[in-house]
C-alpha cells in the first residue's frame, strides 16, 4: 500500500492502485445521497436514513469534525469498470467505508463499506478493505477492527467469513428495523491485529491478484 499524508487529509492506494480512497469532498455529496437512497443499501443497512444532497454535505461536515470518524470516499480506476476506457488513469466514484467509535484507548473501532451498484461484482470490496485494514492496523495501531452487517447480507458475511476470515462473535437477534418495519438479525465479525499477519494479508492480496496497473 501507499499512503500519502497531505495537509487536507490522508490519501490511501490499494497495493495495485486500482482502488483511491481519499477524504470526502463537497464533490461527493451528490454521490453520497444517492447511494443512501438505493433500495439494496436501505435492505442491508436500515440504520442509515436516506440524504438529500444537503443533509450529505452537513453530515459530511459534522462527521469530519469527530476524532472518532474516519470516512473515505472509494475511488476506483475507469478502466476497471470500462475495458475499453483508453483513459488508464481516470478514477470514477465507486462508493463510500470508512471506520467509526474509535476508541484510543481500547484501539478499536468498527469498519462499514457501501458499494455503488454500477460497481458491485467488479471486485472492490477487498482491495477497499484491504487498504482500509492495513491502515488502521499497522499506522493507527487497532488491537481490534469490528464489523457489523445484515444477517440477511449474503454477499458481506459471506467475504467476511470466506476471504477475510473474520471471526464470527454472535448475532443480535431482530436488533435493526428495516426500511418496511420488520425486524433483521445483525451479525458481528471481529479481525484482531495478531490476527492481521503475513498470512492473512497474503491471501487477501492473492484474491486481489498481484498485477500492477502502470500509472
Amino acid at each position: 500500500m501507499t499512503s500519502t499524508l497531505l495537509p487536507h487529509g490522508l490519501v490511501l492506494f490499494s497495493p495495485d492502485f486500482r482502488v483511491k480512497l481519499v477524504l470526502p469532498g463537497p464533490e461527493d455529496d451528490k454521490h453520497i445521497a444517492r447511494l443512501r437512497s438505493i433500495p439494496s443499501v436501505q435492505k442491508h443497512m436500515p440504520l442509515l436514513p436516506a440524504l438529500t444532497k444537503d443533509e450529505a454535505t452537513i453530515q459530511r461536515e459534522l462527521r469530519s469534525q469527530d476524532p472518532s470518524i474516519l470516512d473515505v470516499a472509494i475511488y476506483a480506476r475507469a478502466t476497471m469498470l470500462h475495458e475499453d476506457d483508453e483513459d488508464g488513469e481516470s478514477y470514477s466514484f465507486a462508493g463510500v467505508s470508512g471506520v467509526f467509535g474509535i476508541n484510543a484507548e481500547h484501539l478499536a473501532c468498527e469498519a462499514g463499506i457501501i458499494i455503488a451498484p454500477e460497481w458491485q461484482g467488479k471486485g472492490l470490496t477487498t482491495p477497499v478493505l484491504y487498504t482500509l485494514l492495513k491502515y488502521m492496523f499497522e499506522h493507527r495501531d487497532m488491537h481490534r477492527v469490528h464489523f457489523e452487517t445484515s444477517a440477511e447480507n449474503v454477499a458481506m458475511n459471506g467475504w467476511l467469513v470466506k476471504v477475510a476470515r473474520a471471526r464470527l462473535e454472535g448475532r443480535r437477534r431482530k436488533a435493526w428495523r428495516s426500511v418496511g418495519g420488520s425486524w433483521v438479525d445483525v451479525n458481528g465479525f471481529v479481525i484482531l491485529d495478531d490476527e492481521w499477519d503475513e498470512s492473512m494479508r497474503r491471501s487477501l492480496e492473492t484474491k486481489m491478484g498481484t498485477k500492477r496497473v502502470l500509472l
